[in-house]
Parts: C-alpha cells; structure tokens; sequence
C-alpha cells in the first residue's frame, strides 16, 4: 500500500510564511501604491489630488487618487512599513488616497464603445477589506464573475453572449492575468528570503511523511506485518513554492528509508518555463460548465486548471500512482475547496483510496479545523458511505505541529 501526500497553502503558513492571499494582496497594492510615484500623473479635476492610472496590457485596472504635495520620504517610508490589510486601510486614510475601479471598459479611447464592467479586483479588494479570504475563495470570485458574463439573457429570455460579453470576457481573463504575473513576482521575492534548506528537521519530518500507519488504521485495514509501512510516496503539492524541498534528503529518515517519493508540483512552479502555473476554477461537474461548452468560445476556457494540466505530465504522473495500488491520503494544508473539485473527487472516491488522514490546524485556544475539514471533503463524494468509512476518525488524526516543520 502506498501514500498520496496532498499539500496546499496551509503547509507554507505552518512555516511561517507570508502565502495568505491577504499577505499576497497587501504586497501588490503596497508595490502599485509605491510604483505609481515613477508613473505619469494626471491632474483630477475641481480637486488638490492628481490621479495615477494602474494599467495593464494597456487596460486600466485602478486609478489612485492621492494630495498634491506629500513628503515622498515619509510616504515612502509610512508605507514600508505596513504589515497588514488593517495597517493598508490607515495609511490610505491618512494620506487621503483613494484607490478606484472602472465601472466601464472600453477599447483604445473611443468611450462611446464603453461597457460596464464588474471588476475582480474591485471584488478581491472589498472582501479583504471586510475580512479574510482564502485562495480558493479567489477562484470561485473568478468563476461567478465569468458566469454572471454569460448569464444575461434578452427580454425574450433568450441567452445573449455577443461582442459585448466576449470583450468583457477579455477584460476578466486580463485581470486575471496581471494577478498571475504579481502573485508569481511576489512569491519569488518571498522564496528568495527562505533558507535553501532546514538542516536538522530533514530526518524527523520525513519520519512522519514516510512513517508505519497507525496501529488502527493497519487494524482497520487488515494490514499485515510487513505492509506496516507505505512502498512509495507521492507528494501532490499545489503550491507553486518549493517549501517541500527544503526537506532535503527524504533517506535520511530513520524509518522507511528505502520508500521512494515522487514529488509533483501539480499547478506547476514559479519561474519554471517547463511547469508553468496554473491558475484559475476546477470545478467541471458546476452546472454552468456545461453553457461555456455550448457557447463555442475558446477563451471562455482559458483558466479552467483542466486545460492547464495538458500543458505537462504531472496530472498523467497522478494517475498512474493512482492505478497502481492502494493507498492513503494524508492531508497537509489543503482546503480541499471545490475549486479543486473534479481531481480531488477522482482521488478520494478512487477504489485504490482506503483512507484519508487529515493533519488539522489547532488554534492556542484549543479550537482546530478537524470537522471544517470534513465537511470540505465531504462535498467530493457522491457515496456518503464511503465518505464515513474512508475519513480517519479525529482521535487518530494529529495536528499540523505533529509534522516536526521547521519554523524558520
């Protein structure tokens, strides 16, 4: 029997790393609110402010309306220094800054071709300012926007997707686009702050990664002496960080040393050419899935992650672990969210999957996200029944902190 390793964000968090979509966020803005002081100003009109456009492939994302006259030092340094979406909020209050959406988009100049237009960013930007938010919550804002696009319908009720939905379909896919291109620049920056390695936590983290099942769980299964421990290893990282590497040598662990592991960096890696990032909604199975289809227009599929893994052999890779015997699922920082959906549900209902183990968050307070979790997986499964004997009751599941992560 084998072991599918499934990591997200929250193994990044575990180790203190600034990955939240909040911390992302924050740095673009904090980026854009201090590049605007090299761009080209244009003065507002009946105001003492000048206004800055924020453009991207020559379509304009925000504008930033700031007072004439500021310290740049002091602005410059104010700025720096914010840690939080909190701390952004005071200092765009204290400067009196104002950071605007277009309520319309147009092509070149010519307003009389202007369309209203509902901006993500705009979307993105209020949630974080009413609470946080979480990766997979930015897909889903994705995908209800492009199915608001292709949901308006004539005083006929007929479906109307013409020039007009198509441009802002445009519009929506280079929104995306940008965010891509900041989060990949944000998080070579960040990475580039990382150790190369964390040394002396190699051996007892992969012990846990690598390690016998559970007394109960070989009980359970009717595990023999010699399946105590998993064959092979396969490390499904949806993360675009290298984080897992910095475990460096998985031999070193005490137990299991001769296991093989394969690591798989399914949404790809930053600044890796061969293995781009996949960004974007997995969800096939949605009702509206099935309308993209039928409207015959290519770029409504553009970040749909479905066609982002033909790009490689790393979901191919998958299936063939997948096919190859049995085996059980730890869960490592995962929301499990549906914007993951049509892999996750092919992966927890496989007939090879014979458990699923989940390595939940435990808050100072003693609270934890064991059941949260649950409920996210449940939403894979058709078969509640297999859902109730696949789960690993909490008593035998551990907490992240259980993992020896390095801090740091």
């Amino acid at each position: 029997m084998n072991r599918l390793v499934l990591i997200g964000n929250g193994f990044d968090l575990a180790h203190n790393l600034k990955t939240r979509y909040s911390d992302f966020m924050l740095g673009l803005f904090k980026f854009e609110l201090m590049d605007a002081e090299n761009k080209p100003r244009r003065p507002v009109k009946n105001s003492v402010k000048d206004a800055t456009d924020i453009k991207y492939k020559g379509t304009k994302l925000f504008t930033i309306h700031k007072e004439l006259g500021l310290s740049r030092i002091t602005y410059r340094d104010n700025l720096a220094q914010i840690q939080d979406f909190d701390g952004l909020q005071k200092f765009l209050n204290h400067y009196n800054i104002k950071i605007l959406f277009p309520k319309t988009q147009s092509k070149g100049n010519q307003r009389v071709m202007a369309i209203p237009y509902d901006s993500i960013l705009k979307a993105m930007y209020e949630r974080l300012s009413s609470g946080d938010m979480k990766w997979v919550d930015v897909e889903s804002i994705y995908y209800e926007h492009l199915k608001n696009i292709i949901n308006r319908f004539s005083s006929d009720g007929q479906r109307v997707f013409d020039q007009k939905s198509k441009f802002q379909v445009e519009i929506l896919h280079t929104e995306f686009h940008y965010l891509k291109e900041r989060l990949e620049a944000y998080l070579t920056e960040l990475m580039g702050e990382t150790p190369k390695n964390f040394g002396t936590y190699d051996a007892n983290f992969w012990s846990s990664i690598k390690g016998e099942f559970s007394k109960s769980e070989r009980q359970r299964l009717n595990l023999g002496e010699a399946e105590r421990f998993p064959e092979s290893v396969h490390i499904l990282n949806f993360n675009y960080t290298d984080t897992i590497y910095k475990y460096e040598d998985h031999r070193r662990s005490p137990e299991n040393s001769e296991a093989s592991v394969d690591f798989n960096f399914i949404h790809g890696e930053i600044n890796k050419p061969n293995n781009p990032m996949i960004f974007g909604y997995g969800d096939e199975t949605d009702e509206h899935y099935s309308v993209l289809e039928k409207l015959n227009d290519n770029q409504l599929f553009e970040h749909i992650k479905s066609f982002g893994y033909f790009k490689t052999g790393n979901y191919h890779r998958l299936l063939r672990f997948l096919e190859s015997d049995y085996y059980q699922v730890y869960i490592i920082g995962h929301s499990c969210g549906l914007s993951d959906r049509v892999m996750l549900k092919h992966i927890f209902e496989h007939k090879h999957c014979r458990s699923i183990q989940l390595f939940y968050y435990k808050w100072e307070n003693g609270m934890d996200d064991y059941i949260e979790k649950t409920q996210e997986i449940s939403r894979h499964f058709d078969d509640k029944r297999a859902l109730r004997e696949k789960i690993v009751p909490k008593p035998d599941c551990l907490p992240l902190s259980r993992l020896s992560l390095s801090r740091r």
